[in-house]
């Protein structure tokens, strides 16, 4: 019978080789890093603004919405998936929502999911793009 027990030289190469990343836990948002950090500050204070004015009505939407920008943060803070370049194009899609500039925030979204979406984009995505919308509806 062969033995299935791993070589000494392959238990070297597992053990020499790169440590996984950091994951810290769903919600923590302590080790956002600073370019990133306007991006969670400008989303989730309008998302807290959207929710405390949406309709009762809308209220599954939002919380999905609000679940999915999470995950976007827990990216952030694991500084996992996202590339600097979108990190910025994030930004702007945020300042646009902050001087209600939407159709701007839409245009740059869609450059991002067309460019981005296969490899950086996710559940995350939808969100943003929730967002957008319900931002333009929502009174200010």
């Amino acid at each position: 019978m062969p033995d299935s027990r791993p070589s000494t030289a392959q238990s070297q190469r597992a053990s020499t080789s790169t440590p996984a990343a950091v994951k810290y836990p769903t919600g923590d948002r302590a080790h956002i890093p600073s370019h990133a950090q306007p991006v969670f500050d400008l989303l989730s204070a309008d998302m807290a603004r959207v929710k405390s004015k949406a309709p009762v009505s809308f209220k599954p939407q939002v919380n999905d919405t609000d679940k999915r920008l999470n995950i976007l943060f827990d990216h952030l803070n694991n500084e996992d998936l996202l590339k600097d370049d979108t990190i910025g194009q994030l930004l702007q899609i945020a300042q646009c929502i902050k001087g209600r500039q939407f159709d701007q925030a839409q245009q740059t979204f869609v450059e991002m999911q067309t460019a981005k979406g296969e490899t950086e984009g996710g559940v995350w995505m939808v969100g943003v793009k929730r967002l957008i919308a319900m931002s333009k509806v929502t009174p200010a």
